[in-house]
């Protein structure tokens, strides 16, 4: 079966919204906090920052995902990615001062491809920052995965091991890219 690139940025975006309802239901005390961060939270209040925090960055990655999955025309969305280059950027500010190191990295991973889309660097250079941004996220998806499978409970291994390993797949998909097709006999080259 082949997944074409649009299939792959939904199913990443289907589980950011996901992962992102776990972390709502954990701030809303459905979900015991235990179930986030291997287990290794002390209080209910580490618990929502955390959430918010992951939470702010889901949200930030939708558009990135939707941009370099081909789900929408960048040139078409200049404004918006201009408005998301600044959310970005203060985003990051925010986490810096919160001392969230890894919340930094994540989110310097798209500023380069928001300033793209934004229209601030060429546009020349969207598929080499959009490749970067992918292999980064790959990487991260990764380690993400091995925390969850590591984690504490059982929600945490099971469910969000799985889907951690999923968009691991999908972002390792988008990031290798189409490989180049044979041109068939007979075909126009030019």
């Amino acid at each position: 079966m082949r997944l074409s690139r649009k299939t792959a940025g939904k199913g990443i975006i289907i589980l950011n919204l996901f992962t992102i309802c776990v972390f709502l239901l954990v701030i809303l005390k459905i979900l015991p906090y235990e179930s986030i961060s291997g287990g290794q939270l002390e209080s209910y209040d580490a618990a929502v920052r955390t959430s918010t925090t992951s939470i702010v960055m889901m949200i930030y990655g939708i558009p990135v995902i939707a941009a370099v999955s081909g789900l929408i025309r960048v040139k078409a969305y200049k404004k918006f990615y201009i408005g998301w280059l600044i959310f970005a950027l203060i985003l990051m500010a925010v986490l810096f001062f919160e001392a969230s190191i890894m919340g930094v990295i994540v989110v310097s991973f798209g500023v380069p491809l928001i300033a793209v889309a934004a229209g601030v660097i060429e546009y020349q250079q969207f598929n080499l920052f959009a490749k970067i941004y992918l292999w980064l996220s790959f990487v991260f998806a990764c380690l993400n995965s091995l925390g969850n499978l590591l984690g504490a409970t059982w929600f945490e291994k099971i469910i969000m091991g799985l889907v951690t390993v999923i968009q691991a797949m999908l972002f390792f998909y988008l990031a290798r890219g189409n490989p180049k097709r044979k041109a068939r006999k007979g075909s126009k080259q030019g």
